[in-house]
């Protein structure tokens, strides 16, 4: 599975999610370029932090991802409901 870590993430996250079996990319994509990233790389899982929006527009068209995590307090970057609606897990880690 790969994972966008969009807004950052500490080499110890990194490291645990190689660990898992995960492959783990870095790169900033500016959000009105998420949606083509993520679809063109196949990206199963979005990691992001206050800088990303996730909203039903990113999840209507992006059918390959199967979670949304949220590092940092709160959750307001996320459509959180309409995101699990549609059957995807939402988490975070403040």
């Amino acid at each position: 599975m790969k994972v966008l870590a969009n807004d950052g993430i500490s080499q110890s996250g990194i490291t645990a999610l190689e660990k898992g079996g995960f492959e783990v990319i870095t790169a900033t994509v500016a959000q009105e370029q998420l949606i083509n990233y993520i679809n063109e790389n196949d990206i199963s899982v979005l990691l992001v932090r206050s800088a990303t929006t996730v909203r039903k527009d990113l999840i209507d068209a992006c059918p390959s991802i199967k979670i949304i995590g949220r590092g940092g307090v709160g959750m307001d970057n996320i459509d959180v409901e309409y995101a699990r609606e549609q059957g995807r897990s939402v988490i975070n880690t403040p």
